[in-house]
């Protein structure tokens, strides 16, 4: 990791999901769903396209064990995981949305 790098954390997703879903931080209990939150499988898909513009990293979701049926704070941490393993995006590649 460089300096100029952030690690990606639960707290950078709660604050995606926050201020991109308008789910409040109090919904985000360890047993609700991503379902239970709003978040279906067209749901999922945006919180991925702004998890990826916001850390300019590029995700791969074939290999995500992420549904709309999985708990938040299971997939808060294999979204953290995967971004902490992804490769970074170029300026030119970026996916914004």
């Amino acid at each position: 990791m460089t300096t100029s790098e952030v690690a990606f954390t639960e707290e950078a997703l709660m604050n995606i999901v926050v201020e991109e879903f308008e789910i409040s931080a109090d919904q985000l209990t360890e047993g609700a769903t991503l379902e239970e939150l709003g978040l279906d499988s067209l749901g999922l898909l945006e919180l991925l396209v702004a998890v990826e513009a916001r850390t300019h990293k590029e995700i791969s979701t074939l290999d995500l064990p992420i549904s709309p049926q999985t708990p938040y704070h299971e997939a808060a941490r294999v979204l953290t995981r995967a971004v902490a393993q992804a490769p970074a995006v170029g300026a030119g590649d970026m996916v914004t949305g």
